[in-house]
């Protein structure tokens, strides 16, 4: 008695593979079956980029909305989540985008969670009981899973992935077990990522997890993405590369060269002059930060050893010219330090600025008149100012120092209640007396119009009186 079962095979039209009809016979509760065919879609890099199909988030409002509020009583199987999710949609990106939404918001990690003993940990339906994976692999399964609930074509992918715990200094091998899980989905006719564990929060340093949505890993680039997720597939080099979706593919290789940068850095249009993860370098180092697409008005950089003392005193942070800021390392002796760049985007009024990108600094020579930079605040690089004289951050009691100091905004700086000569269209110069009262400090400060009253004017530079 047959029963007419069918099984499904997945064929790449990158593949000359032509499996159409086939039948055959396979073990199971009848003697013979039919096995269906669906081809792939051709695996190549998109023909737009994410901001050709995505103009604004704002886009997908109400199905965003319409996801977050899903009522328990739909969750109970991912047919019936996914029935209620897809209801104002009108195309796969909708669904996709729907999906994507409720994972993001609703679905937490922990690496140590414990499911129940006969429940497969990464399973969709055990990670949708839950509200938990345990790992990246449980998001890309439930995505995956609820995708093809809804006739979407997805491809879950594994890889190495540079997350908060990753350390250039150990590159990854091809001996290594891919450990991170992400999906490509297919919408608008062409193949596109989405990383929903990244999309749904961050681990920070101590590996704690911190719910926190995150746009930027919808249909990320492929530009952007291969910067910290690499496919791998042992033993299969042209698979791997496909899957990357890039004109020109890179090598394992080349991807442990390459710096990590953050999401700000890559949504914001960021470009650095220093491209590796790890810069030897003798006695300093400039680093260029460079904006092309979101206006940067301040930059911030930390400097610490590599057993976490604080090296700030010898970063400093200029404004050379509207669209790049230079940062200055020069560290006090040789040895290795980790270097973090900051950013403020205009019109961010928040007080925490986003991290940039993350160096390890190797000094194998230093200066022997290294000293520390003078305090530096944020209107000096809103002024693009640049500290010609003095570069250091103490100065002697009761002597005489020589300012010398440019800007191209500024119409007044004055040092304390002294106001600097103005020797060209951007160069202010001048003697002053340092006070007498050791421990004191002392202010270089700025005006953009011609008033020289002092209360008027903002800090740019301080010094510390020795």
């Amino acid at each position: 008695m047959g029963c007419g079962v069918s099984v499904d095979i997945y064929v790449s039209s990158n593949d000359n593979t032509n499996s159409t009809g086939v039948g055959g016979c396979f073990l199971g509760c009848c003697a013979c079956g039919k096995l269906r065919h669906h081809t792939i879609p051709l695996i190549k890099p998109p023909g737009e980029n994410k901001k050709m199909l995505v103009q604004s988030p704002i886009m997908f409002h109400d199905i965003d909305e319409h996801a977050r509020l899903a009522p328990e009583e739909v969750t109970h199987s991912i047919k019936a989540l996914v029935a209620y999710l897809i209801q104002p949609c009108h195309s796969d990106l909708e669904k996709v985008r729907s999906f994507y939404i409720w994972i993001a918001n609703h679905i937490s990690y922990d690496k140590n969670y414990a499911y129940g003993r006969k429940e497969t940990p990464n399973d969709p339906m055990t990670v949708l009981r839950h509200r938990i994976a345990n790992a990246s692999e449980g998001y890309a399964n439930l995505l995956s899973a609820m995708c093809r609930s809804a006739n979407v074509p997805v491809k879950k992918l594994k890889g190495f992935a540079k997350g908060e715990d990753y350390d250039p200094e150990h590159p990854f091998s091809g001996e290594d077990d891919p450990e991170h899980a992400w999906n490509a989905v297919y919408v608008n006719n062409d193949w596109r990522f989405v990383d929903t564990a990244w999309g749904s929060g961050y681990t920070d340093d101590i590996g704690q997890f911190h719910k926190k949505y995150e746009e930027f890993w919808f249909l990320t680039d492929p530009e952007n993405f291969i910067n910290d997720h690499f496919p791998y597939l042992k033993n299969d080099p042209r698979t791997t590369e496909m899957w990357q979706l890039l004109k020109k593919p890179i090598s394992l290789e080349q991807y442990n060269r390459t710096v990590k940068t953050e999401t700000a850095t890559k949504d914001w249009g960021v470009e650095l002059s220093h491209k590796e993860p790890i810069i030897v370098f003798r006695k300093e180092i400039h680093i260029l930060v460079h904006t092309t697409i979101i206006p940067l008005v301040a930059i911030t950089a930390t400097l610490d050893t590599s057993d976490k003392i604080n090296m700030d005193a010898y970063v400093a942070v200029f404004k050379d010219r509207e669209d790049q800021f230079k940062v200055l390392v020069r560290p006090p002796s040789p040895g290795v330090y980790i270097l973090k760049v900051y950013g403020k985007r205009e019109g961010d009024t928040t007080n925490a600025n986003p991290g940039l990108v993350k160096y390890i600094l190797k000094c194998t020579d230093m200066n022997n008149l290294v000293k520390n930079f003078p305090i530096s605040y944020t209107a000096a690089q809103t002024y693009q100012c640049c500290l010609l004289e003095p570069t250091h951050r103490d100065l002697e009691a009761d002597s005489k120092v020589r300012f010398r100091v440019t800007s191209p905004y500024l119409l007044e700086i004055m040092v304390e209640d002294s106001l600097l000569e103005k020797v060209d269209d951007f160069t202010w110069e001048g003697d002053y007396i340092t006070p007498r009262r050791v421990g004191t400090q002392l202010g270089l400060y700025g005006n953009t119009s011609e008033n020289s009253d002092f209360r008027k004017h903002q800090i740019l530079y301080k010094f510390n009186i020795v």
